[in-house]
């Protein structure tokens, strides 16, 4: 508060929710995977439609919700222009009236439509579209039309194995010994009876 008495306001910002594609990058890489077929020039149909998002709209005002309409709706944060997209994000093309985009596996290579022929979706390399069609790569973005893609859960810790009937007797002489320094024999009598007893199973 300053000297005059009057209080100091201070703006608050606080981020933005993001809504969240209810595919995970795994599943959307599973997904393009099994997709075999496309409409023709919907590039961006497609992939939305693979990453489970909403149409991103006419962006540019073209009269087309399309694939240069996609990358624009990306927020900024999201957007990439390295050539290493990660699997299961959407990568963009310009160099067109609509421009293009596939979906990344990883490794170099995307997923996309007509890439097999018209209307055929086909696994080629990220730089395809640029040989073969004269189109301009964009980047990627770790959103599909504004909607963030979540990264799959990590797997569950592996499950530890059992202990050998030789470690458990290890374990609880171990623990008899414990018992005995603490100045509780009796406990550790129990203990080591009970060891011989593991000893003796088959």
């Amino acid at each position: 508060m300053p000297a005059n008495g009057t209080p100091v306001r201070r703006r608050v910002t606080k981020e933005i929710p993001v809504n969240v594609t209810p595919y995970d990058r795994a599943q959307i890489v599973e997904r393009a995977k099994a997709s075999k077929t496309n409409t023709p020039r919907y590039c961006q149909l497609w992939t939305r439609g693979i990453c489970g998002s909403p149409s991103a709209g006419d962006r540019d005002r073209d009269g087309d919700a399309d694939a240069i309409d996609g990358w624009l709706s990306e927020p900024a944060k999201y957007r990439h222009t390295d050539r290493n997209p990660p699997a299961g994000v959407p990568v963009a093309y310009g160099g067109s009236a609509n421009g293009h985009r596939a979906i990344s596996l990883g490794g170099g290579m995307i997923r996309s439509t007509d890439a097999g022929g018209a209307g055929k979706v086909a696994t080629v390399p990220l730089d395809w579209p640029e040989r073969t069609w004269g189109l301009t790569y964009l980047g990627w973005s770790d959103t599909c039309d504004g909607w963030l893609i979540p990264t799959p859960p990590p797997p569950p810790p592996p499950k530890p194995e059992p202990l050998s009937r030789e470690q458990k007797v290890k374990v609880v002489r171990r623990q008899a010994r414990r018992a005995d320094a603490a100045g509780h024999p009796g406990w550790a009598a129990r203990l080591l009876r009970w060891a011989e007893q593991i000893g003796r199973r088959k």
